[in-house]
């Protein structure tokens, strides 16, 4: 019984540091998000579904199958104030329960990418840009095949995605 007692605890309070870290992220995006400063794109669930049933000729089949397991994308993006921002967002993320998988640092901008996993499978990938001119943050949740989101990166057309072609788990 005080195993079962105990699992049911961990599991628990993993739930709720899970959960408290995307409630950090989910802060961050609210105190911008209707700031004319930035440019905020949210993508729903059933949106991803949708899409993923959509008929088109330049996506290759292993695209949909990633567009068809990711449940939500969000990203923030302004080109004022970008090294002030990504340090406060380094800062109020608390990063320290997720991986860092990529580090680009190239003429004055910072290029992060941070994954959450679970179970072998990547359910959280967090990329933060911070340059001079420069600051974005995104999140993408889902079951994430790496390999797969480098090619999802270069299909749409979004500012900041190109990062994600070639990123690999470290």
């Amino acid at each position: 019984m005080k195993k079962i007692l105990l699992i049911f605890i961990m599991t628990s309070f993993i739930g709720i540091c899970s959960h408290a870290q995307n409630d950090a992220i989910a802060r961050f995006f609210r105190q911008y998000e209707n700031n004319d400063e930035f440019t905020t794109i949210s993508i729903s669930p059933k949106m991803f579904k949708m899409m993923s049933k959509v008929k088109w000729d330049d996506v290759t089949p292993a695209v949909k199958k990633t567009i068809n397991q990711l449940t939500s994308f969000r990203m923030i993006t302004t080109e004022k104030n970008g090294a002030k921002l990504y340090s406060e967002a380094i800062q109020k993320l608390n990063l320290g329960s997720y991986e860092e998988i990529m580090t680009i640092r190239d003429e004055g901008e910072n290029v992060r990418f941070f994954a959450k996993e679970s179970n072998n499978m990547i359910n959280e990938l967090v990329m933060l840009v911070g340059s001079k001119s420069e600051f974005v943050l995104m999140s993408l949740t889902g079951n994430i095949d790496l390999d797969n989101i480098g090619k999802l990166g270069e299909t749409i057309n979004v500012s900041g995605m190109e990062n994600l072609k070639g990123i690999k788990k470290k």
